[in-house]
């Protein structure tokens, strides 16, 4: 099973089988309340649900040390493997295609950490501002009157946005990157987008504030093709897909 997997996903390193979940069950990585969860949530009870794992990434150091845990609530969703070692090891790649959009004293480019995206693929979206010398911009905690820093995103159907993280600091100077994660949502066949990010800010001297202002990126994403199947063509109406079997954070 595991080799006709990694053939059809094109996975070239060793995977590993727990046999009779013996080291699953010692982690507490077994959700044994499977039809509780589905109960909860509507889900129509089915004998083969019983005793799944929580589905996720656990890090270790080269020592064999566990340093993070990577769990979300519904279990069909999934880090990018490019967003999975940017955020733990702190490995950012700059694509050549960002292209930086200037508006005054404030340049702007954004990139997601995948250049396609598939059905609940958590995917994270890099914004960077680089803020001339002398000028500075306010983060969440502005005072009143002033615009701090914020990233909205134009809607698209099944797009869920999540919560954008910036460095710690009520303002920022030089350089400075915030992330801000994306989940595709709906069905596939939603086919290729293009992001609208709008950065809003407000930049300021030691003696004044210039007007608040917002910079406008377009960060395309392609949908990733399907493994044994075609992807229904856009404005198709797709199967439905099965309801999300409700996680739960590690114990």
């Amino acid at each position: 099973i595991l080799r006709d997997f990694a053939a059809a996903h094109g996975i070239d390193y060793p995977l590993l089988s727990d046999e009779g979940s013996h080291v699953m069950r010692a982690l507490g990585l077994i959700n044994e309340r499977v039809q509780e969860d589905h109960a909860a949530y509507g889900i129509a009870p089915n004998p083969r649900h019983v005793n799944l794992p929580y589905p996720g990434v656990v890090v270790l150091d080269e020592a064999g040390a566990v340093v993070q845990k990577r769990f979300f609530e519904s279990y069909r969703e999934r880090d990018t493997g490019s967003g999975l070692v940017a955020q733990v090891l702190g490995i950012v790649a700059e694509p050549a295609s960002a292209m930086p959009v200037t508006e005054g004293v404030v340049k702007a480019r954004g990139w997601l950490d995948s250049p396609t995206y598939a059905f609940f693929q958590r995917l994270v979206l890099t914004v960077e501002l680089a803020i001339a010398p002398g000028f500075h911009v306010y983060g969440e905690t502005a005072q009143d009157g002033l615009t701090p820093l914020a990233v909205e995103i134009g809607a698209i159907d099944g797009l869920e946005v999540g919560v954008a993280r910036w460095p710690a600091g009520d303002l920022f100077e030089g350089v400075v990157r915030g992330t801000l994660p994306l989940t595709f949502a709906a069905p596939p066949g939603g086919g290729d987008h293009t992001l609208d990010v709008t950065v809003h800010f407000q930049a300021c001297d030691d003696g004044s504030c210039l007007v608040p202002a917002m910079l406008r990126l377009q960060v395309p994403i392609r949908e990733a093709p399907l493994v044994g199947r075609t992807l229904p063509a856009p404005g198709a109406s797709p199967a439905p897909a099965p309801p999300a079997t409700p996680g739960a954070t590690t114990r």
